[in-house]
């Protein structure tokens, strides 16, 4: 399909998906995880966008160097922001159910740091000014050159990775902001958020022994029972290596320094 095509908004009526419910423990959420395993290696993109035209579309011409995750909806969208890790995200402005820069300025107010680029038929100055102003870190007016969508995907994506902050666990290195940890052969991992954020905590005081309620009360909730933590320490290892995380009897646990 050539790549010199502009996107304009259809007026076809919207197709009708199901919605699936994803979980941070579920590994296998991600279509790529099973079927192609290489996918993995490139960077995830989330696309919100109810058109159907436009998602079709540009869902399949960016899928040639990203792993793309089209929802049609606010709600959807919000469930894989809040609740998945991504490298970036394509928000379009006007969806059916909400305002795409509430969803974004609420993602802002509650941490998550994602690169987002607006989509949107508004491209008046107030409008682009606004976009930025709620948290967005890019705008581009419909209809629009999908170069142009790729180029600024590219750049959005080359400033987050400078910015980013990484761990080093033994031979293994954490990178919290794209969810993955690489191996000692350069391999990368995809970590689920909680897995990502059970890392990262542990990584922030490498000298600390923490408790299970103690991680209950940063990672997850404290209306979970102290298990979760078990739980997700196994998930994690399964991925890695054993001594990612050491276990202290009768105390918790901490980071470990893995050396393979």
């Amino acid at each position: 399909m050539p790549t010199n095509r502009t996107a304009r908004r259809s007026s076809h009526p919207m197709t009708t998906k199901t919605e699936g419910r994803m979980t941070m423990a579920d590994d296998t959420s991600t279509p790529y995880a099973l079927a192609d395993p290489e996918k993995l290696l490139q960077p995830s993109v989330l696309f919100i966008e109810d058109d159907p035209r436009i998602g079709a579309i540009t869902s399949e011409i960016l899928g040639e160097h990203y792993r793309v995750d089209w929802v049609t909806t606010g709600a959807e969208g919000r469930s894989r922001l809040f609740g998945m890790t991504y490298d970036a995200a394509i928000v379009d402005r006007r969806l059916p159910d909400a305002d795409g820069l509430e969803l974004v300025r609420e993602a802002r107010g509650s941490g998550i740091t994602t690169p987002v680029l607006m989509l949107t038929a508004l491209g008046s100055v107030d409008n682009i000014v606004e976009g930025l102003d709620y948290g967005a870190n890019d705008y581009l007016t419909k209809p629009f050159h999908f170069e142009e969508l790729e180029a600024r995907l590219r750049a959005l994506l080359r400033g987050y990775r400078a910015e980013q902050k990484s761990y080093d666990i033994g031979d293994w290195r954490l990178l919290p902001q794209s969810g993955m940890i690489e191996s000692p052969d350069m391999r990368r991992v995809a970590l689920t958020r909680a897995e990502c954020t059970l890392l990262t905590t542990l990584c922030s005081s490498p000298q600390h022994v923490f408790s299970r309620a103690e991680l209950l009360r940063l990672v997850f909730s404290e209306s979970d029972t102290e298990g979760t933590i078990d739980t997700y320490v196994s998930y994690i290892r399964q991925k890695t290596t054993r001594h990612i995380i050491d276990t202290v009897r009768g105390h918790g646990y901490i980071i470990g320094e893995p050396r393979d």
